[in-house]
């Protein structure tokens, strides 16, 4: 790939994560950038550097999912965004074990506080931003707690990061929902 290839993937997902009217799945990671700007400007080093990655649209999408206000130079040849890449992947890897443990988690969570128990785990660091996705997915919460969390400006940032990060995950709906229907048997909420 090449070091423009690298910028325009950049861009397209920086803009996805940042801005709530650009969708890199509806556009196709399609921009307006021209070759000509990219050859003026000071940093091409870097997307020279993110270039050679064997796969740097994952290696974006895990760093600027976790933060979407790095820039290039915070990416391209730090540690941390290194390590952030292998922690996506191996929750990537273990998408329905991870969902597994953080839903029962979530239906262990005392209620009755203003968030709800996902949002409150997420924030802790208690759940994974994936398993908060597909749980929200899969419930279909996300309605419910625009309603309830109207004005809340902990949901608005939280809720921009799961719309704009759930179409990237990759699993099987009808095994997270046999996981879920196996764990609220085994917990005593089906009959």
């Amino acid at each position: 790939m090449s070091a423009f290839e690298a910028y325009k993937e950049y861009v397209a997902l920086k803009n996805h994560f940042t801005k709530t009217d650009y969708d890199y799945i509806k556009y196709n990671g399609k921009t307006g950038l021209k070759h000509t700007s990219f050859e003026k400007r000071k940093d091409k080093i870097f997307f020279e550097k993110l270039a050679k990655n064997e796969n740097y649209h994952e290696f974006l999408v895990a760093n600027l999912s976790d933060n979407p206000k790095l820039w290039i130079r915070d990416i391209a040849y730090s540690e941390t965004a290194q390590l952030t890449y292998q922690n996506w992947k191996k929750r990537n890897q273990s998408l329905t074990y991870n969902f597994k443990n953080d839903f029962k988690k979530i239906l262990q969570e005392s209620g009755g506080q203003h968030h709800p128990a996902a949002l409150r785990l997420y924030l802790g660091n208690e759940i994974s931003l994936e398993s908060l996705c597909v749980f929200i997915k899969m419930t279909k919460a996300m309605a419910q707690w625009d309603s309830k969390l109207e004005y809340d400006p902990i949901w608005e940032e939280v809720r921009l990061k799961v719309v704009k990060y759930t179409p990237f995950i990759k699993y099987d709906i009808e095994k997270i929902k046999q996981v879920m229907l196996d764990i609220m048997s085994d917990m005593g909420y089906t009959k």
